[in-house]
């Protein structure tokens, strides 16, 4: 008996053994796999900052911290056989993505591996039309953006001041691609309209109008003067060094864009959309796609746009029924209460605490467009931080004008808070992978800072029935040129077509060809800012019709803002998710 029993008890021992290694080993595998994937994340997120030295010093304050140490002083190749190569590295990353047991990673990896999937594979996609690529125009081109990114170069220390330095002369290489790429552009009957490469041309003559004086001279002298940590003398060095490198290489890299357009100009085979070219209308849907997240086809897009231009004229005939006045209340709006930014900005943080979480505290400086640049810009822009140093925020205002200034609340709102600043400061508070701050989902990022600016208006301090008003005017006007965007590019609209549309809205037959030229311009343009808007309104709907008397505004935008900037169709997944949850 004693014998039996200690075999039993021998047996038990081991089969307790063997089920508690089988349980480590269930446990371990799981912990390797998400271990290897954070690995793989790190190493995408690495090779995709060290591309260029902008891309990295607008993402890392300290790359160090990330093994990243030494690097090349470039802005990057612009070339379709570096196109073809970054293609390449996408097609590898993916493979290596699939490779994964997405059963065994954890929640968050999981939301990223999705994210990241769908970003690879639309970045793929757009890859079957490299010659439609286009780094120049008149808004958002390289030639315009170039200046600001400079300017606003971060000096942690020396170190950064002399690879800034470094820096400028790669920027006559890059328009020198840009050149070279555009003359192959017109060689396949690609290039652009003269109109387009005449507003171009106007542009950089502007910025280089005066040399000695240029922005980047002037700006840099006002950021190095004073700065801690270094001599006079060195001080004066960094100021001629320089002064002679925008002078000897940044200048002529705009006089050779010049030219390159001047000689180029008559080449463009095509002044309507992109649906007359050849893989025209292809590649605005991938492009559509790409810019707005939207897993919609080109017509779910613009029956969506309809739509939402019905329902805001069905809401402008209410607020006049409801207040007859509203109409008078209109052409006299000319100014909100406050015009001050800095002020506008502590009155949207203090204001907007009901109904959106609290993110945290950070400096926002506010700066004016130079004069140079002036025309060309967007109203207002918010420079992204570096992740590891988001604490710094800095807003440009095109116009410092009484008149510019008057009407910038909800354009501040828009970039500030609860905008792009205080989105983007609250998801990088939240730790999330790296790779998930370098991804771009503009239909993601324009649609939320879209949607709070249209709740803007009703905090202002204007009559509420005005702000209803003014949301319903603008939300009409946007979705109006993003229809008319994909009448152009992707259903073949023609001047007279898009005229006859605009005028329904707008009797000036003038400002109606003046929005065709623009959206001529820069195809999608406005897409981003509609759509996204219009899918973040879908979510909210489904959200308040699940919950109904249970829906809270502060819970629905928290759960937007811990996921982040992604695909709708993913957030979609996500929101069915937390519906059940509120649900039980």
């Amino acid at each position: 008996m004693k014998k039996r029993i200690t075999i039993l008890t021998s047996v038990l021992c081991i089969l307790a053994l063997i089920v508690s290694l089988a349980g480590c080993s269930q446990v371990e595998a799981p912990l390797k796999s998400q271990t290897l994937f954070d690995n793989y994340l790190h190493e995408l997120f690495v090779q995709e900052v060290k591309s260029d030295s902008l891309s990295l010093n607008y993402s890392l304050a300290e790359p160090e911290n990330y093994g990243i140490t030494d690097t090349d002083t470039t802005l990057g190749e612009y070339s379709v056989s570096h196109m073809l190569q970054d293609l390449s590295a996408s097609e590898n990353y993916l493979s290596r993505l699939l490779s994964f047991d997405y059963s065994s990673l954890s929640q968050s990896q999981k939301l990223t591996y999705d994210i990241l999937k769908d970003y690879l594979l639309q970045n793929l996609s757009l890859g079957n039309y490299t010659y439609y690529n286009e780094s120049l125009s008149p808004t958002t081109g390289i030639q315009a953006q170039l200046p600001i990114l400079l300017a606003e170069y971060s000096f942690y220390g020396k170190k950064d001041i002399e690879e800034y330095l470094e820096l400028l002369p790669c920027v006559y290489d890059y328009f020198k691609d840009i050149a070279q790429f555009e003359r192959e552009k017109s060689k396949k009957g690609l290039f652009m309209r003269d109109e387009v490469a005449d507003q171009i041309i106007a542009q950089c003559q502007a910025f280089i109008a005066d040399p000695g004086s240029n922005f980047l001279i002037t700006y840099f002298n006002e950021k190095i003067t004073g700065y801690k940590g270094l001599t006079s003398s060195e001080i004066s060095r960094y100021k001629a060094l320089n002064k002679e490198a925008v002078i000897v290489y940044v200048i002529p890299a705009y006089e050779l864009l010049i030219r390159t357009l001047e000689e180029l100009k008559g080449t463009g085979t095509n002044n309507a959309g992109l649906y007359y070219y050849p893989e025209g209308q292809a590649y605005y849907e991938c492009l559509a796609k790409y810019k707005t997240g939207s897993g919609r086809t080109m017509p779910q897009m613009a029956e969506l746009l309809e739509t939402a231009i019905d329902e805001g004229i069905v809401r402008l005939t209410t607020l006049t029924i409801k207040d007859p006045s509203i109409i008078d209340k209109y052409y006299a709006f000319n100014s909100f209460p406050i015009t001050d930014p800095q002020r506008i900005i502590a009155d949207l943080k203090r204001d907007i605490k009901k109904d959106f979480p609290e993110a945290a505290p950070v400096q926002c400086n506010i700066k004016y467009v130079p004069e140079s640049l002036a025309d060309y810009l967007s109203p207002a822009m918010y420079l992204t931080p570096p992740m590891d140093n988001y604490k710094k925020n800095e807003i440009y205002i095109n116009g410092n004008d009484q008149k510019t200034l008057s009407m910038i609340y909800t354009t501040v709102a828009h970039e500030g808070y609860p905008g792009h600043l205080y989105q983007c400061v609250y998801f990088r508070s939240q730790n999330p992978s790296p790779i998930r701050n370098v991804m771009n989902f503009t239909g993601y990022d324009e649609g939320w800072a879209t949607y709070v600016e249209m709740y803007s208006y009703h905090i202002s301090g204007i009559d509420e029935n005005l702000a209803s008003f003014l949301e319903a005017n603008n939300i009409i006007i946007l979705c109006m040129y993003a229809r008319a965007d994909i009448g152009i590019h992707y259903e073949g609209w023609k001047e007279k077509e898009v005229v006859a549309y605009v005028t329904n809205f707008i009797s000036d037959e003038a400002k109606a060809k003046k929005i065709y030229a623009t959206l001529l311009e820069e195809p999608a343009i406005y897409l981003p800012y509609a759509v996204g808007y219009l899918e973040i309104m879908e979510l909210r709907k489904q959200a308040k019709d699940h919950l109904q008397e249970r829906f809270v505004a502060k819970d629905f935008h928290k759960f937007l803002l811990d996921i982040g900037p992604a695909p709708f169709g993913i957030i979609q997944d996500q929101l069915d998710e937390w519906l059940a949850k509120k649900q039980k």
